[in-house]
């Protein structure tokens, strides 16, 4: 099959479970008018997690067919957006790739050793910011990732403070918030607060997406490895096509970068008069599980 002809294929595709997802949230406003009627409030969150459900079954049924950069590109940051015809109620859905982060769980490797190029530029990262006890910081992150209560510095083991701190990997906003606020509760420097987390680590999934990695994480890349040349201009598919040295591409493959992850971060936002919800999760099409929920009333 030519390579016109598979990208034809792929773009039908995607379109057809844009398609499928418009349909959706034209059905659910249909829907919303009955459940408005009898309750605004609770209308709201029943829509909500109906939207969610309807949208979870669509991607588990049609998103196999995007497995590479050019076909994700096509959903990512366009959003679909339908209302009533008053415009008293609207639903947006927005897809994004999840692959634009660190998986901070990637701080511990396999055979339970320290992951080196990642370490030093979560290190290199703290030491910008000027965070005072850096070490310590990273020896917390070390210690609440691995399964053992063996302490790397003094009083480095959240766990022992807290018994509703789970070890054994960070796998939520929370436990990440959570840590920090330890570290600055055991002598931790508060600036730790200033350093754009959401944008630099993620819980899940094992490759960084290149074409999607978030700004402040990709200047800190360029500058860790002086690739002050290096730039997002384009959707790529391969190094190949970044035209960089050898050396500089084996830095990159060492902190796992490639240029498709399966992970997406989908949005339901619903706007109804006043009031606005939205609903928040990261959908493995690879796995075709949910890793994380948020909702925000």
């Amino acid at each position: 099959m030519s390579k016109l002809k598979r990208n034809g294929i792929v773009l039908l595709t995607t379109v057809g479970l844009i398609m499928m997802l418009s349909l959706l949230i034209l059905k659910s406003v249909d829907i919303s008018k009955q459940y408005f009627d009898r309750s605004n409030e609770k209308g709201l969150f029943i829509q909500l997690n109906k939207s969610f459900l309807d949208a979870l079954a669509i991607l588990q049924k049609s998103s196999r067919e995007i497995k590479d950069a050019q076909t994700l590109s096509v959903i990512v940051g366009l959003p679909i957006v339908l209302g009533t015809d008053n415009s008293d109620m609207n639903i947006v859905m927005n897809i994004d790739s999840a692959g634009g982060v660190i998986n901070i769980n990637n701080l511990i490797l396999s055979n339970n050793r320290t992951n080196e190029p990642l370490y030093n530029l979560l290190q290199s990262l703290l030491h910008e910011h000027q965070v005072i006890n850096a070490n310590f910081f990273l020896s917390l992150l070390l210690d609440a990732i691995d399964k053992d209560r063996n302490e790397r510095a003094y009083a480095s083991e959240a766990a022992f403070k807290d018994y509703r701190f789970n070890d054994g990997g960070i796998n939520s906003k929370e436990s990440f918030r959570y840590l920090l606020d330890y570290f600055v509760a055991n002598g931790g420097d508060a600036k730790i607060y200033n350093i754009p987390w959401e944008d630099i680590i993620g819980f899940s999934g094992q490759n960084i997406d290149f074409n999607y990695i978030k700004e402040p994480l990709f200047t800190l890349i360029k500058k860790e490895y002086n690739l002050h040349s290096l730039n997002q201009d384009e959707i790529v598919s391969s190094y190949d096509e970044l035209n960089i040295p050898s050396g500089d591409k084996e830095k990159l493959v060492a902190l796992n970068i490639g240029f498709f992850s399966p992970r997406i971060l989908c949005s339901i936002e619903l706007f109804y008069l006043e009031q606005a919800k939205s609903f928040n999760f990261l959908y493995d099409m690879e796995s075709k599980k949910v890793d994380y929920i948020e909702t925000i009333f």
